[in-house]
């Protein structure tokens, strides 16, 4: 594909994960009417498409820089987001792995026996679990963007588009306030009762700030220019000239000798 086509494809990529938006923002929609279940359908399921088409845009993005790639002859700038996908991938099966072994090893205290009153027990029980694995996998979250910020930061060198090393710059802010406000969930849970749904409000903070690393990239992306082709110049080459050979006359276009000096036909003077 060309530079012009792969430049479609990141910016509608851009476009499309920042409709993502829309499912955090259902997030906090969610937790702001907990007892309607109309608006509860509703916002999970307008969450669940804008999900969709985020992971469509998501597709669409590895696509492009798979072309980028290809057309600034630099492997590295799909490869950085091959490496980040696989080390995530493994990092995050690490800790889920972990998270199910310190629920089975609490299991006794987060599901008690008597059923009558372990609602407040299981629910305060689980918050503090997610408070203290939730930063891990901030972290491994960071993983990702790490990489991503290395493939934009060597794509705006190569297209010469500052606005994607300043988005790379909003996107790993936005990882790092993840990070930051998961840390002071798990703080707070030692000292006051929250629940999952005020988590998963705050945490919908450092999705915006990446939302905003989104637009930057989306701006970016439509101002990728195709290279110009240097102009092809041909030498020139001096060819000697060759004395005539023939002497055309003037008044009547007949052919005379070179050193004629009147016209054979005509007879006017050459």
């Amino acid at each position: 594909m060309t530079i012009e086509s792969n430049r479609s494809l990141g910016g509608i990529a851009a476009v499309l994960t920042l409709l993502g938006i829309f499912s955090q923002l259902s997030t906090i929609f969610r937790y702001a009417f907990p007892n309607s279940l109309a608006l509860d359908i509703l916002f999970s399921g307008a969450g669940s498409l804008f999900g969709i088409l985020a992971f469509v845009g998501f597709i669409l993005f590895l696509i492009a820089m798979y072309g980028f790639s290809k057309d600034y002859n630099d492997h590295r700038i799909f490869s950085y987001l091959l490496y980040g996908i696989i080390i995530t991938i493994v990092a995050a099966i690490i800790v889920g792995i972990i998270f199910v072994l310190v629920i089975l090893l609490n299991f006794a205290s987060i599901f008690p026996s008597s059923s009558a009153s372990s609602s407040p027990q299981i629910s305060s029980s689980m918050t503090r679990i997610f408070g203290y694995i939730l930063p891990i996998f901030g972290l491994v979250g960071v993983i990702w963007v790490a990489f991503n910020v290395k493939a934009f930061n060597l794509l705006s060198d190569k297209s010469k588009v500052p606005f994607f090393r300043i988005g790379a710059k909003v996107l790993l802010a936005g990882a790092i306030a993840n990070i930051v406000l998961a840390i002071i969930f798990a703080v707070a849970g030692l000292y006051v009762s929250l629940s999952l749904n005020a988590l998963l409000a705050l945490l919908t903070v450092g999705s915006i700030i990446q939302d905003v690393a989104w637009v930057l990239f989306a701006m970016a992306y439509f101002r990728i220019q195709a290279p110009v082709a240097p102009v092809q110049t041909v030498p020139l080459i001096n060819v000697p000239l060759v004395s005539g050979q023939v002497k055309y006359c003037t008044h009547c276009g007949a052919p005379n000798q070179p050193d004629a000096l009147y016209c054979t036909r005509c007879g006017q003077k050459l």
